[in-house]
């Protein structure tokens, strides 16, 4: 424990990296080297910890250079994924807390047409949207137009889990989360009993998405025993349920 406070202290330390900036890899490094200890410290170093963690990370998306980074050391602790188009990437974790919801943290960095590299942080949401871990990021086409269609898990308290899929655009120089593409919602959001599984996945070849569905829930607080495979089939419209 001794070594890894110590550890701790010396990546803290670190605020001034011009010495290093040579090294191709050193940005990646130097992550992964700070998610490393955040994982692994006890859970009240770990919260002293996060607010650091978090402003070195977005530090980093500042960067432009840290779009092409192939991150090959920091995807160990981030869960990192691109478009094929490979004009977004990105990335999410979850952070180490007391509460019985599992909060995460998830950032998207996208290039614009005029080819700036920007960031959004996702999880800047309406009040009432729950936290997810992305689970999967794929772009899609409706009316010959690039779209980028994120999935995603997440828990909360009550013996409950739940998937969400979002669609966003790359639009005026931002990223968009569009409207009133999933059967004329903006948003799927499918609930379950933690002992039920969602499957929630995208065919790109079949242009379907599909997730198991367990109805509402009902008087006890939980969702029914029956299962239904939904399928949603993609349109020139958006996702349209498929009969």
């Amino acid at each position: 424990m001794k070594k890894l406070l110590t550890l701790v202290c010396i990546i803290l330390s670190c605020n001034s990296p011009a010495f290093s900036q040579e090294e191709e890899n050193y940005y990646d490094n130097l992550l992964a080297t700070s998610f490393k200890a955040y994982q692994e410290v006890d859970m009240k170093l770990s919260n002293y910890m996060y607010s650091f963690i978090k402003e070195r990370f977005t530090q980093h998306l500042n960067d432009s250079t840290s779009f092409s980074n192939p991150h090959d050391s920091l995807s160990k602790y981030v869960s990192i994924r691109r478009s094929s188009d490979g004009l977004v990437k990105t990335y999410s974790w979850s952070e180490r807390d007391y509460g019985c919801c599992h909060g995460t943290e998830t950032y998207a960095q996208f290039k614009t047409p005029s080819g700036s590299v920007k960031y959004i942080d996702l999880d800047e949401e309406p009040e009432g949207y729950e936290e997810v871990f992305i689970t999967d990021l794929q772009l899609i086409k409706i009316k010959e137009k690039s779209y980028y269609l994120v999935l995603g898990n997440g828990t909360c308290c009550g013996g409950k889990h739940y998937s969400t899929a979002r669609i966003f655009e790359i639009k005026n120089d931002a990223l968009y989360k569009c409207d009133n593409l999933f059967n004329n919602e903006a948003a799927l959001y499918i609930g379950a009993n933690r002992s039920q599984t969602i499957a929630l996945k995208y065919d790109s070849e079949k242009k379907i998405l599909s997730y198991n569905s367990y109805g509402d829930l009902d008087d006890t607080g939980f969702y029914a025993n029956k299962k239904t495979v939904i399928l949603l089939k993609l349109t020139e419209n958006g996702f349209k349920k498929a009969y």
